[in-house]
This record gives structure tokens, sequence and C-alpha cells, in this order.
């Protein structure tokens, strides 16, 4: 979505427009005017900032130095519970990002429960996400679906009723609710995925396909998600001799995402264990630049 467009999209939902201040610097156009960005997940540093040794304030500057990388996304799990809150904490963050040329373009929350019994509540627990995304001049918000069952006509329909508030809400916003696969036996199939978007039909709601969330499925998951799609979680969990992620074929997947009308941001998300978080994300970067080349 070109700054233009997010700035239609905000417009005809009627929602007030993001305050310069809390808009990175740059806008959105430097990686826009690039059909493909890669941008990192702040997840994939999630050991660091458990031990102590990267401050999520220093998440911005460390991954441009470090990466080269000024696309990023933060994960509420990977900032301090007591400043999820705390508005001026919010405005350091952006001030951060501005100062280290990074554009924070989404932020990772948790799982909404389309349960009929339970969807209220997680409705509820997940609003707030949407206010601090806009603090932080986020285009997405990165959610779960928990679609119910095994069901498909059941789990579709729970999932219909219980995302059309939460986009509304987002959409007052200008925020867009991006669906990742997996929390669930149904939402783990960029099939069902694709067709909750479809029957949504909301301009507040896009998709985000993530290859370690599509179980079994991740090429014709992918594929499913792609025409609704407008930011893609690059998983990766090790890599072989070669430098390939044994668990996908990444030639395959890019080749498929560049056949298609997609073009937007591939966020690393290092998921493994064998490597530390720094050569883990060096790596990942490399094989996604050797599959598109």
């Amino acid at each position: 979505m070109s700054f233009t467009t997010r700035r239609t999209f905000i417009s005809t939902t009627g929602a007030a427009a993001v305050t310069a201040s809390l808009v990175p610097y740059h806008s959105l156009a430097n990686h826009h005017a690039k059909r493909f960005t890669i941008g990192l997940s702040q997840y994939s540093l999630r050991a660091m900032f458990k031990d102590g040794s990267l401050d999520p304030l220093d998440y911005p500057a460390f991954t441009a130095d470090t990466f080269g990388i000024n696309a990023i996304d933060l994960w509420e799990g990977g900032l301090p519970k007591d400043k999820l809150n705390d508005d001026a904490y919010l405005e350091k963050m952006v001030a951060k990002a501005a100062k280290a040329k990074t554009e924070i373009f989404l932020l990772m929350t948790g799982a909404l429960n389309a349960d009929p019994q339970k969807s209220e509540v997680s409705i509820k627990q997940l609003t707030p996400s949407i206010g601090r995304a806009k603090k932080l001049g986020c285009e997405y918000l990165r959610i779960f679906l928990r679609a119910p069952g095994k069901d498909e006509a059941a789990g579709l329909a729970a999932s219909v009723e219980a995302l059309k508030p939460l986009c509304d809400a987002a959409g007052k916003e200008g925020i867009l609710i991006a669906i990742e696969p997996g929390s669930s036996e149904l939402s783990q199939k960029g099939v069902f995925l694709a067709k909750v978007y479809q029957k949504v039909n909301h301009p507040a709601l896009t998709l985000m396909p993530d290859f370690g969330k599509l179980r079994n499925n991740v090429y014709d998951g992918t594929e499913a998600m792609l025409p609704f799609t407008k930011t893609i979680s690059c998983k990766m969990h090790s890599f072989d001799k070669d430098g390939n992620q044994p668990d996908f074929d990444y030639p395959r997947l890019m080749r498929m995402i560049t056949a298609s009308k997609y073009r937007g941001i591939l966020s690393i998300e290092w998921e493994g264990h064998e490597l530390k978080p720094v050569p883990g994300v060096q790596a990942s970067k490399a094989l996604i630049e050797r599959s598109l080349a």
C-alpha cells in the first residue's frame, strides 16, 4: 500500500490522519519505490531482548546498522509490559526509528478467538493494540485467527462474525488487520483464510502468509493468500550446508511471489535455535536475496 493509498484509505473510512509526529520521517516512500523490500520482525531477536543484550529502544538502529534493513515490525512480547500503554515510551520508539531512518510498518499482537462464546472478550483484549499500532505509525496490526472447530462452514461463519467489529475499530484508526495463519486447525490453511477474507469483505482487512504456520500446505496456502496479501512473513527455522532452508523451497516461494501481483515487504522472521539471532537473520537475508535473484 502506498502512502497516498493509505491516506485515501484513512479518509474513506472516516478516521483521523495519523499525526505527522508519529509517522517516520521518510513516510513509506522508500520501500514502496521498489517492488520488494526485505524487512525484519522484532521476534527474530527475541533472545537478545530476553537476556538484556539489546534494549527494545535500540532495535531500530541495531537493525539498520547490523543488517542494512530499514523496514521493521514490533512485537508486543518484545516490549516492556509496563510500557505498552505508555504513550511517552511509544513516542520515544517512533523517534528512535526515525533517527535510525527506519519504518515501523507493523505491530504483532495476539490471537482473535472467533469462538462465539469467547469472541467478545477476545475483541476487547485486542482493541488496545489498534491504538498502539496507530501511535507507532504502523500500517498493519498482525493477529492470529483462532477459527473454532473443524467444520469449515461453521468456522468460517464464526470468523467472519468476530472479525467484522475488529476491522471496524481498526478502520476508524487507519490500521489494517493482517491475519497470519495458525492458532487453530482451520486457520493453518491458506485456502480457508482466503475464504475468510473474501467473506468479511472489509477495507481494513488483509492477509499475511507465514510459511512456518501454513502447516502441510505452504505452497498452495501461500498461493491462495497472495491475491489478498499486503505483507509477508518469511519464516526461517534452520539452514543446510548450502544455506538453504530445508523446511521450505525458498526459490519456489519467491518465484510464486514474483509471478503474483504482490509488492511490498518480505519480512524475515528467524525462529531457529541452531544459530544465534544475528547470524540467523544474516543467513535468512542472504537466502531471500539469493532466491529472488
